[in-house]
């Protein structure tokens, strides 16, 4: 079956941009709490918009009484260093101050060149500043009860977590459904690890309680829905955090407690960072810097876990079903970030034979010139060598997802030397079939680079390396 192919133009991340920015607005300005549902109505005195000045007042302002607006509604607040600091109220403001930059903007990012990479990139950015304010804010509504939550500012989270999904796969292929499944996982993990879900869920308790009873067994077995038990206490991912913010003092009576604990702090903080990092890397190509940071925190968490199991057996205390899914997981992610780093690693090496093995380099190749992205591909850095043909006629051939995105001479040089296969230099290729699965066709582009840029033009060079690196991301 024939893989589609992606445009590279700006238009779907414009699409997508301003779904994001209908639906950060409607997050910014509606009052759709979880009461609504229950008989309660829209209380539209409850708008995130008005309580804008209820945030500024949390640092002294309006100290005479607010001018207009409301009051900062508890699921936005979060007074720390005995109040003098509200993080909530901080996240607020951000959120209107970023929303109010998106739609600045979008004026100038639809007028700007449809084939230019800006558009994309400025895209991408917004995007992923609204996702860096939005989920501490979500976040932080799990400290308060389920019917307090502003149910608008999860789903402005959602579609704009939903958008860089599409534009991730639509733009990186296979590389971003790679990174879409590894951003469930870490939703998954922040979800039933970290919050309580059982609590905050209503149609999740039963499931989650029936689940819990069948894996019932002796110490250290008596198994809770949270992380672990100590002493009785249920211990989730939230409830270790907010200790350590409003009581730190609890989190340690004696060793074996603190151990446990501050090693729990530890792995809250990293999977959410997990989270959050592999949201912001739906954005971004895969390079060499990524696909080591993702193997070295999963391995990270791996150990935390470890510790975590050690120290609750050590201190009569027992574990929980959120310990146990945590850990599948965190190998399940593990396993997902060798396999790109051991893919990543052998296309560096194909790409690195192939330019050491070029008889006509004038240079020794660095590794800088194999990060695949973020930089200029090695074949737009070769020097210019004149056209292979001089094309007269109009490409009147077989077409498929591949050889549309060539230009018209671009198309008669690409049929001529790989469907004719008139260069005997490069009959060890696999054969190319039109519409069909050739993923194993531009992998032996890398492994042969220094044949195939010898015959062909730069243009053509080019394009032959992007889809390479897209197939295999």
């Amino acid at each position: 079956m024939a893989k589609s192919y992606k445009k590279r133009g700006k238009m779907p991340a414009l699409i997508t941009y301003i779904i994001a920015v209908v639906f950060l607005i409607a997050g910014l300005t509606l009052p759709l709490q979880t009461s609504a549902f229950k008989g309660g109505g829209i209380q539209f005195g409850n708008m995130p918009f008005l309580q804008l000045t209820g945030a500024l007042a949390t640092f002294g302002l309006f100290k005479g009484g607010l001018p207009f607006g409301k009051p900062l509604a508890h699921v936005f607040s979060l007074g720390l260093f005995g109040g003098k600091f509200n993080l909530g109220a901080i996240l607020l403001l951000l959120y209107a101050l970023i929303t109010l930059v998106c739609v600045v903007m979008l004026i100038p990012l639809c007028i700007m060149k449809k084939k230019s990479e800006k558009p994309k990139k400025i895209i991408s950015v917004l995007e992923c500043l609204a996702i860096t304010v939005l989920l501490p804010m979500c976040a932080l509504a799990f400290t308060r009860p389920a019917s307090e939550w502003n149910l608008s500012v999860f789903a402005a989270l959602g579609v704009t977590g939903l958008m860089l999904v599409l534009q991730s796969i639509i733009y990186f292929g296979k590389s971003g459904v790679i990174k879409t499944v590894t951003l469930l996982l870490s939703s998954i993990a922040v979800l039933f690890a970290v919050a309580n879900a059982a609590d905050n869920l209503p149609f999740l308790t039963n499931p989650i309680n029936k689940l819990v009873n069948a894996m019932q067994g002796k110490r250290p077995f008596e198994t809770t829905a949270a992380l672990y038990s100590l002493n009785g206490v249920a211990y989730y991912g939230s409830t270790v955090l907010k200790l350590a913010l409003k009581q730190p003092s609890a989190l340690a009576h004696g060793v074996g407690m603190g151990i446990v604990n501050y090693t729990a702090l530890a792995l809250t903080a990293l999977v959410c960072l997990n989270l959050f990092l592999n949201a912001l890397g739906l954005a971004k190509r895969t390079n060499k810097f990524m696909v080591v940071c993702n193997f070295i925190r999963y391995i990270a968490e791996i150990v935390l876990l470890l510790v975590i199991y050690i120290s609750v057996f050590t201190t009569a205390g027992s574990y929980g079903l959120g310990l146990y899914l945590l850990t599948l997981l965190a190998l399940a992610q593990f396993i997902i970030s060798i396999v790109r780093l051991v893919r990543y690693k052998k296309l560096a090496r194909a790409l690195k034979l192939a330019e050491e093995t070029d008889e006509d380099a004038d240079t020794p190749d660095t590794d800088e010139e194999y990060a695949f992205d973020d930089v200029k591909p090695a074949a737009a850095r070769m020097e210019t060598r004149e056209m292979v043909y001089n094309v007269n006629t109009i490409y009147n051939g077989p077409a498929d997802s591949f050889i549309r995105k060539l230009t018209n001479e671009e198309k008669v040089e690409f049929a001529r030397v790989f469907l004719e296969r008139s260069s005997e230099n490069l009959l060890v290729l696999p054969e190319y079939i039109v519409g069909g699965e050739n993923s194993k066709f531009f992998s032996a582009v890398f492994i042969y680079l220094a044949r195939v840029r010898s015959v062909v033009s730069d243009g053509l060079m080019n394009k032959l390396y992007n889809e390479a690196i897209r197939l295999n991301g």
